[in-house]
């Protein structure tokens, strides 16, 4: 049963603000619980220029990793394919009402394209935090992240198209059902509310459900270890930011290099059921 429309009526919207500097953040904030900064990201270069025939403009022919469907709580497998033809086909598919399930997550695009880091500015959430990994995710109307955690303090800016989120706090994690499978740096859910088991969680509606939909230029503050739905109602570009303290960062390199080696969950993990 899919319980997506349901969840959202039981969602409070998320607190929003327009105006935030960087000492209220930290202090009232950071970490502490989520936040909307309305059109925080509006004057960026990413959200005044990138779109798909940006990226198509753009020369570098590096091959990417794709998923499809809900990579949380669904059997999942990464596809191979060129950065362009990719862009290509996100474009044909929205300019002929076409319907494609794949997209890029976590896509590593500073790497690909090193001049690009001008044209977003994250500094206003890195100057509380030791260590930043920004990655880009791009895909097309309808791609859904089942409800997961990261244990980065996230800044999740919308750059194109629109994106909604659905949080819960932490406190709630009983009513969560985590997974007993490894994936590096988060956890994920067992509960997948577009294909939903009462029976088998019977407490999930209990939980606390926060709502809030993203349009281009505003960015989100999602807290380290707080659960997140998240799906696109646009072809969408967006940009996260992962903050890190040095002991988080070193926890999680120690964890994925005792369960690379077979010494941690070798067989109970989502990287290597998604190869």
């Amino acid at each position: 049963m899919n319980i997506l429309n349901e969840v959202i009526e039981l969602s409070t919207p998320v607190e929003e603000v327009t105006n935030l500097d960087s000492k209220t953040f930290k202090d009232k904030y950071f970490n502490k619980k989520t936040v909307l900064i309305k059109g925080m990201a509006k004057d960026w270069g990413a959200t005044k220029n990138w779109n798909l025939d940006f990226f198509l403009n753009l020369k570098n022919e590096a091959e990417v990793d794709l998923l499809s469907g809900n990579f949380i709580q669904n059997d999942n497998r990464y596809k191979k394919s060129s950065f362009k033809s990719f862009i290509q086909r996100l474009k044909d598919a929205k300019e002929n009402n076409k319907t494609i399930t794949d997209y890029l997550t976590t896509l590593d695009i500073f790497n690909y394209f090193p001049d690009l880091k001008k044209d977003i500015d994250f500094s206003f959430f890195e100057n509380h935090v030791d260590i930043n990994d920004v990655t880009a995710w791009i895909g097309p109307k309808g791609t859904i992240s089942g409800f997961h955690n990261d244990t980065g303090k996230n800044m999740y800016a919308q750059i194109m198209g629109k994106k909604m989120f659905l949080i819960v706090p932490p406190k709630y994690n009983n009513k969560m059902y985590p997974s007993e499978k490894y994936i590096n740096g988060g956890a994920a859910s067992l509960v997948d509310i577009n294909n939903f088991d009462a029976e088998k969680f019977p407490k999930f509606k209990e939980a606390q459900f926060i709502k809030v939909i993203l349009e281009p230029g505003d960015v989100l503050h999602v807290p380290s270890k707080w659960w997140h739905y998240v799906q696109s109602l646009d072809t969408s570009i967006s940009v996260s930011d992962f903050g890190f303290s040095k002991f988080e960062m070193f926890k999680i390199k120690a964890v994925d290099y005792l369960h690379r080696r077979g010494y941690y969950k070798s067989k109970n993990c989502f990287c290597c059921e998604n190869k």
